[in-house]
């Protein structure tokens, strides 16, 4: 079976955030910007992606 490059970025962002290199607000950020698939995230972090919610405008 073939890996794609998708695949061992995932592999590589496992080790990366194992050892410190990235935070999982980094990882959130991919996933918000369509880089990395939320069941990835959970595969990187240890837990499920929660989407930011929108917070309501504030009034001056």
């Amino acid at each position: 079976m073939t890996t794609t490059i998708y695949e061992t970025f995932v592999q590589m962002w496992v080790i990366d955030f194992e050892i410190g290199i990235f935070d999982k607000s980094y990882f959130q950020s991919l996933v918000k910007n369509g880089q990395l698939k939320a069941e990835d995230y959970q595969k990187i972090a240890g837990e499920a992606y929660v989407a930011p919610q929108a917070q309501p405008a504030q009034q001056a």
